[in-house]
Formats: C-alpha cells, structure tokens, sequence
C-alpha cells in the first residue's frame, strides 16, 4: 500500500510540473516577443539612453525572476525528489539531454554569447567573460566529481548488497535500505545545490559584465533556444512513438 501510495504521489507530483511548464513556457515565449521588440529599439538608443532606459532593465528582471520560479516551483512541486529533479519526465527526450545535475550546465551559456552579441564585446568584456568562463568549467568540474562519488558509492557495500537483495531482505534491513537510499538522495540533493549556485552566480557575473542590450539579446537567444528545443523535442518523440506503433503492428 505505502509502494502504491508514493507511486501515486509520484504521479500527482509529475502532473503538476507538467501542467505549470506548459504554462510557463507559453509566458516565456510572451517574453522572448518582448526581448525581441525592445532589442529592435535599442539599436536607435545611444550609450546613456540604453543605460538609462529603466523597460530594459526592468524586462531583464522580468525574464530572470520567469526562471526562478520555474526553479522554485519544480523543487516545491517534486517536494525535492532527486530522481525527478536529475531526469525530469515533464522534458522531452531531446531536453532531457541537455540536463546537467538538474539543470542547465552554466558554460552553456558561452557559446550562445558568442553566436549571439560575440560581435558586439569589446576587449575588456571578452578578457572578463573569459575569465568567469574558466572558473565556470573549474567550477564545474568539481560537481561533475561530487555527483561521480555519489554515483559510485551505489556499488559500494553496504548499500550494493543491501539492493541486490532488494527482494530478500529480512528484518531491518527494509529500514536500513530505506535509510542509506534516504542518504543517497541527500548527497545528491547536495550535489544539485551546489550546481544551482554555479547556475546562478554564472549568470550574474555575465549580466554584469555586458550592456544592457546585450543582455537583452543574450537572453532571446537563451529563450529561442530553450523555446526551440521544446518545439523540436515534442516532433521527435510524436515520430518516435509513431515508430513504435507502426513497428508493434507488423
């Protein structure tokens, strides 16, 4: 009944993010509009017009808090299910490939500046952004070995032994699966923590080196992107399903 339960819940769980993701990407597309508009307009802004030009920064704010509610509201909604967070089921196949600990992988974010506003960085912002770009992958690095210690504690005894037994287990070692794998989720939801500071420091130091209509147009490409991955994600599992079926029919 517990199992049923939790499996239950699960679902509850996943249907909820579903629902909110859809909603907030019709918002971000709303948004990415805006940054396209706004971006067009800043071209006949000069230097301290644009800086002085508080609907710019205010959209910037704008499109930063939209993906910090979708960060808060996934973990509020999973109640911080781990193995919902690592492998969202609300993502389609393609976008479950760009998840890195749960999230996007910060240096992501620098070969879009590249395709996108590479042009327009003088000097000094390349030398800075090159240098947020090193720590970034240092930065990175690090949690990419956290996560592999966790991953390698799993064929570790006690806990290998404790789950290769998973259908034998005799008194307390139910418990004392349910403990280490309790432990488990804790040193990965460590792991993601850490990846979600990286994930928003990054962006930060970015945001602050550039203007702010380059910010603007750093930001409609991170949104076309996210935006287009969803589109293309969507086809591909429609095809894929489609495959399938044709497949099991013959």
């Amino acid at each position: 009944m517990a199992s049923t339960s939790s499996s239950q819940s699960t679902s509850l769980e996943t249907n909820n993010v579903s629902v909110y993701y859809e909603n907030w990407l019709i918002q971000l597309q709303n948004l990415h509009e805006k940054l396209n508009a706004i971006s067009d307009s800043c071209d006949d802004f000069s230097d301290e017009e644009e800086e002085e030009n508080s609907s710019i920064s205010e959209l910037v704010t704008q499109v930063l808090d939209h993906y910090q509610d979708y960060y808060q509201e996934k973990f509020k909604s999973t109640n911080g299910d781990v193995f919902l967070l690592v492998s969202p089921p609300w993502y389609t196949s393609l976008e479950k490939t760009f998840v890195w600990v749960a999230g996007f992988k910060p240096s992501m974010l620098f070969p879009t500046i590249n395709s996108s506003i590479g042009p327009e960085l003088t000097a000094e912002q390349v030398e800075k952004l090159r240098r947020v770009k090193a720590e970034t992958k240092r930065e990175e690095k690090l949690i990419e070995k956290g996560m592999a210690k966790v991953q390698e504690s799993v064929a570790a005894p006690p806990i290998f032994e404790l789950m290769k037994r998973g259908g034998l287990l005799v008194d307390g070692e139910a418990t004392n699966l349910e403990t280490v794998i309790d432990g488990l989720k804790q040193s990965i939801m460590s792991v993601i923590e850490a990846a979600e500071h990286l994930r928003g420091s990054t962006v930060r130091k970015v945001l602050d080196i550039l203007r702010q209509k380059q910010a603007v147009k750093l930001l409609a490409a991170v949104a076309q992107f996210h935006l287009q991955g969803r589109k293309l994600g969507l086809q591909m599992d429609i095809q894929n399903a489609r495959r399938i079926n044709e497949d099991f029919i013959r």
